[in-house]
């Protein structure tokens, strides 16, 4: 379900991690693009239709829902019967407090979201129906969610002065979450206000009430939520996901002109921030899963802008723009799997709306032809409607028509060098999955949902993975607080990386990838660095350079690396991790066998000794992706020297 997994998609503490590229930004000027295509438009004066266009949008919606198919139209009634009989959970004191007192956010958010989703399908199922018969159990949820004393969830609940305990309702603040509620309500207001008003005229008093006092009226009276980045500090999606729900917002739930109009300017301001962060590469440090909360909401943020304003405001001709769209297939392996550096899981589909906005808004065939792709992932019935969000109901219902005319295709690129976040990936054969597949990182350990895992990669066989970045677990209060590093899946160790003199890498700005390059010749493609800097002083190394080479039409990766320390404590470590079983009897070769193919790992024995060790996987987010257990494979330094070099190779056999 799209809000579960949205929940499992949260940073939260945000000093904690700053987001994208700190250096690119201490070297320009602010962009801007957004704010100076809406002074060139004319302000406020672009909004002038507003009120003209929601009605155009309305009546096409209305149109759309008329048109849909009689299964589809089935389906959508059978989940709102269903829905009739849901009886809305309370959400009482000592559940939010849970997250305080035991550091679980699972059990009060999986309580706040259903009520959202049974909303969701309630009002769907209204409007494929249209004769009221859903409007009590409607009102029923609408009320219950506007009397909830907050819309922010526990984990959230610390920007406020009283920090984390319950909500003190003298000291509003502004969430993601109380930005998707907002959204919800407004979409179930603008679609549903006629008939809101002739069951009850309060109900739509009260929406627009609790929309003013828990959304409008903070965001336009403070400037010191992090997230909006008026105060200097690094955003992440935090920023344009917020900012993209409160713009909805105001354009479908708030009348006033004036106050309209200046949520419309404060939320480009703001989510300048956002795009003055990012890295010309166009690529995203939070990792394809976050995509669909960062760069997915910039792209439902431009075409809100663009839309309302009667296309005044478009930013077609923006590359940067472009290129943050493009990031999302450069970092597909195949189907549902995805490069997963940093807190970015291994299995995601990305929003497929984002990325048809993206192919129309720049005209870009491989992304609309990706889009198509995904929404056959996320669809396997093309008659079904995703009701998850009313939001995405829409976008999906505005859509469909043209996603499934549309030929799926994924670009499966060869080459993907993004210079400035440092990551690339590559494959032996462009356009397929088959063959071999090839992702790094340098970078550093400050990184948004950052893990300590300057130097990893992965490796994957014709789509399925091979050696593999095992990702993040269920989020609970440990994961974003001083603690973060304890957690396995964290540590440079449980990643594809040394540990040297029995030191680990360490968080922060300075602990990074030196010295990073990437060539490309005819044969080869070839990647270095210097992971030295990513290891504190007590690791005692000088250099530690790590160079990929990786030959297409042999498909094959060689590791070489050479090293430098100034002491030597104890033998160094690479590390590799798996989820195949492994067979590891003959000396200087390593088999990790997959289905149809392995993947041949070659060291000198003279060198190393190998160590493999399971690690249980017992957690609700990794175990539905790796199964119950990972393993690891170490290859331990026999030699004791302060300088030296080796080389794994790894070769794909079928």
């Amino acid at each position: 379900m799209y809000i579960k997994r949205i929940a499992c998609s949260i940073c939260l503490l945000a000093g904690l991690f700053i987001t994208l590229s700190v250096k690119a930004q201490e070297q320009r000027s602010p962009r801007n693009y957004l704010y100076k295509t809406w002074q060139q438009a004319g302000g406020a004066a672009a909004f002038s239709e507003v009120d003209s266009w929601k009605k155009t949008r309305s009546a096409a919606i209305t149109a759309k829902i008329k048109q849909l198919p009689a299964a589809t139209r089935k389906a959508l009634l059978s989940g709102a019967d269903k829905a009739m009989l849901f009886t809305w959970p309370i959400l009482p004191a000592t559940l939010y407090l849970e997250y305080r007192d035991n550091g679980n956010r699972s059990n009060y958010e999986n309580a706040q979201f259903e009520r959202r989703q049974v909303l969701s399908a309630l009002v769907v199922g209204e409007l494929a129906d249209g004769r009221g018969k859903y409007l009590p159990q409607i009102v029923n949820g609408l009320w219950a969610i506007l009397e909830e004393s907050t819309w922010v969830i526990p984990a959230h609940i610390s920007g406020q002065k009283a920090g984390t305990d319950l909500a003190d309702p003298t000291d509003p603040i502004v969430d993601l979450f109380a930005g998707e509620t907002a959204s919800t309500i407004s979409w179930a207001q603008f679609l549903l206000h006629d008939q809101l008003e002739k069951f009850s005229p309060v109900v739509n008093k009260r929406i627009a009430y609790e929309l003013n006092q828990r959304i409008i009226t903070p965001y336009l009276q403070r400037d010191d939520f992090w997230w909006m980045g008026f105060n200097g500090s690094e955003v992440n999606n935090w920023n344009v996901w917020i900012n993209t729900n409160v713009l909805q917002t105001a354009l479908l739930s708030v009348n006033g002109t004036a106050i309209r109009n200046r949520v419309i300017e404060k939320t480009i301001r703001s989510s300048d921030n956002f795009v003055n962060g990012y890295p010309d590469d166009g690529g995203c440090d939070e990792g394809p899963s976050y995509w669909g909360h960062a760069g997915g909401k910039l792209i439902e943020f431009i075409t809100w802008l663009d839309n309302a304003s009667g296309h005044k405001l478009n930013w077609r001709d923006n590359e940067l723009i472009h290129q943050i769209g493009t990031y999302i297939y450069k970092m597909h392996v195949d189907s549902n799997r995805f490069v997963n550096f940093a807190d970015a899981s291994a299995h995601t589909i990305p929003p497929p709306h984002t990325v048809y906005l993206y192919a129309t808004a720049f005209n870009d065939p491989l992304m609309k032809g990706f889009a198509a792709y995904l929404y056959r992932l996320a669809n396997p019935d093309p008659l079904q409607l995703n009701t998850s969000s009313l939001a995405f109901f829409i976008y999906d219902l505005e859509s469909r028509d043209a996603l499934l005319a549309t030929t799926p295709a994924a670009p499966y690129t060869a080459v993907n060098w993004l210079p400035d976040l440092q990551v690339l990936s590559l494959r032996s054969q462009a356009g397929t999955a088959k063959g071999l597949f090839f992702a790094a990182l340098g970078g550093h350990n400050a990184e948004s949902h950052n893990h300590n895992d300057v130097g990893n990669f992965v490796l994957y066989m014709d789509g399925k993975p091979a050696l593999i970045d095992v990702g993040v677990g269920v989020y609970t209060k440990q994961t974003f607080s001083a603690d973060r590093y304890k957690l396995w899946y964290m540590q440079s160790q449980w990643h594809n990386c040394p540990t040297v003199n029995g030191v680990q890498q360490q968080e922060g700005r300075r602990f990074r990838a030196n010295d990073v390059h990437f060539s490309e010749g005819k044969q080869e493609r070839i990647l270095s660095m210097d992971i030295a800097a990513a290891y504190p002083a007590t690791a005692q190394v000088k250099t530690w350079k790590r160079t990929f080479t990786f030959t297409p039409a042999a498909e094959r990766l060689q590791l070489k690396e050479e090293y430098q320390l100034t002491a030597w404590k104890e033998p160094f470590r690479l590390h590799f991790m798996t989820v195949l079983p492994v067979d590891a009897r003959t000396p200087g070769k390593i088999i990790l066998k997959g289905i149809g193919c392995n993947l041949v790992m070659t060291y000198d024995p003279a060198l190393f000794e190998v160590i493999m060790e399971q690690q249980a996987v017992n957690d609700a987010r990794l175990s539905p992706v790796w199964g119950n257990q990972v393993t690891r494979i170490s290859l331990k330094a026999h030699k004791e020297a302060l300088s030296g070099a080796h080389e794994v190779g790894f070769v794909m056999s079928r």
